[in-house]
């Protein structure tokens, strides 16, 4: 079995993705079946002219990283023409190209256990579906929505943001690993980076549309389409990989590059483009089946 990891990489976020990687290297021995790691380095949202940084710069730490993957197969690639603007640009490119048996997706603010990595392949080599999402585990968030994926030690605090932005994610992972558990859930609810790994076979059904642009509700596409697969009879499901937690970096997410680099920001625009083209993409995808 092989497993992608995708990653779309902006240059203010190479530190974060240094960290991750060490964490992947520590656990790389319990890993035992095939991992490449999909990375693209996005230098188009920059104003290089205006910057104090040097391009040059995360050229040459990127590089620097790509050897720390060495007990892995790579495909770095630094990208300047404009061809990847967002993680929806990456992940539509990997999914389309792909010969992997899964794709893991993971955005660069994930705190996670270096054994997080041997858990989800392990979890993947045992679930027999065609098409399946699997997760991990986090802590309370915002709403009670996303109860289903929360780990039952955090399901008593408060579900709102200022809570989980308090939360010290080197705390929450240094926690023992015990009991762990593939569980099957009875709906779809996951965070596109968040370390979740999903059936290259659900994914080249899905599909990222090109007319949701760069980035964005890439994740909320994908639950809607699993639904629509259940309501016509095709068995497609999600699992969590119970006691096995990650979570987003919000309280020590300060990053300096941002007061050296000069960022091109069109996200609210990519986003808005996104959104306006999803109920008739969702009607693409019904009519297909």
């Amino acid at each position: 079995m092989t497993t992608q990891i995708v990653v779309h990489l902006l240059p203010h976020e190479i530190d974060w993705f240094e960290w991750q990687t060490k964490q992947f290297k520590l656990g790389s021995s319990h890993v035992d079946s095939n991992i490449i790691i999909d990375i693209t380095l996005n230098l188009n949202l920059v104003d290089w002219g205006k910057s104090q940084m040097p391009k040059q710069y995360y050229i040459d730490k990127f590089n620097y990283i790509e050897t720390l993957w060495d007990w892995a197969e790579t495909k770095f690639d630094v990208n300047e023409n404009g061809t990847c603007l967002g993680c929806d640009d990456k992940r539509r490119t990997s999914i389309r190209t792909t010969e992997a048996d899964n794709i893991l997706y993971l955005d660069s603010d994930l705190i996670f256990k270096p054994e997080t990595l041997s858990y989800m392949v392990s979890a993947a080599s045992v679930v027999e579906d065609e098409y399946y999402i699997i997760s991990p585990q986090t802590v309370r968030m915002w709403d009670s929505s996303w109860d289903v994926i929360t780990n039952e030690e955090y399901l008593t605090t408060p579900a709102n943001m200022e809570t989980y932005y308090a939360n010290d994610p080197f705390e929450i992972i240094a926690k023992d690993i015990t009991n762990i558990e593939l569980k099957k859930i009875n709906e779809f609810k996951f965070g596109g980076g968040w370390f979740n790994l999903l059936s290259t076979k659900l994914l080249k059904l899905t599909d990222i549309p090109d007319s949701f642009g760069p980035y964005g509700i890439d994740d909320l596409y994908v639950m809607i389409c699993c639904n629509i697969m259940k309501q016509k009879g095709i068995t497609v499901n999600q699992y969590i990989v119970d006691g096995l937690v990650v979570i987003e970096n919000f309280k020590y997410r300060k990053n300096y590059h941002k007061d050296f680099l000069y960022l091109i920001d069109n996200q609210k625009e990519y986003r808005a483009r996104a959104e306006a083209s999803l109920s008739n993409e969702l009607d693409n995808f019904s009519g297909l089946l």
